[in-house]
């Protein structure tokens, strides 16, 4: 009987081992997914105002524009000033931006600055993106969102600006309607 007793005491303590580990394994799984799932759904920036991965005084990234008239690198925009707008179809701050990018092409295109649009969106819904800009410029093209274009030069939101010196050196830049006072000062 002795032996019955102590062997039951030795399986109730392999018991109490195995579900104390069962709950600690359980416990390190909740906490690695509350951790996964905080670090998936927290934001990708820092908190402040919204930048773009280009700065005032860097050089323009490396990039391939695909327009309906051929492939446009950086290189085309060499000796000419340019103005890159990045577009999406379906914000309200890129269509109230868009008679301010006109004034800057109609004032400073005729003397050789450069406008480029780069459209967040495949057609249809580029379609009329398309048609307000391109008669202020051939340098037009459609992207999906986070395309290659805007991830070169870290777009992120809609409309955001480069202004470019005929050097191919950032200037000014800006995210949302009238964030580039540049625009402005150029287009009166």
């Amino acid at each position: 009987m002795n032996h019955a007793v102590a062997g039951l005491a030795v399986l109730a303590a392999a018991a109490l081992v195995n579900a104390l580990f069962t709950l600690a394994i359980v416990r390190g799984w909740r906490a690695t997914i509350t951790a996964s799932t905080s670090a998936a759904h927290a934001p990708a920036t820092a908190p402040g105002p919204p930048v773009l991965a280009v700065q005032v005084g860097d050089h323009t990234p490396a990039f391939t524009l695909h327009t309906p008239r051929g492939d446009v690198t950086e290189s085309a925009l060499a000796g000419h000033p340019a103005l890159i707008c990045f577009l999406r179809p379906d914000c309200g701050p890129t269509r109230n931006s868009l008679p301010v990018i006109e004034r800057w092409a109609q004032a400073n295109t005729p003397s050789g600055a450069r406008l480029v649009a780069v459209i967040s969106a495949a057609a249809p819904d580029a379609d009329p993106l398309i048609e307000a800009v391109g008669p202020l410029t051939e340098l037009v093209a459609t992207e999906p969102p986070n395309g290659p274009v805007a991830r070169a030069f870290g777009v992120r939101h809609h409309p955001s600006f480069v202004l470019l010196d005929a050097d191919g050196t950032v200037t000014e830049t800006g995210i949302g309607q009238g964030s580039l006072p540049a625009l402005d000062y150029l287009s009166a």
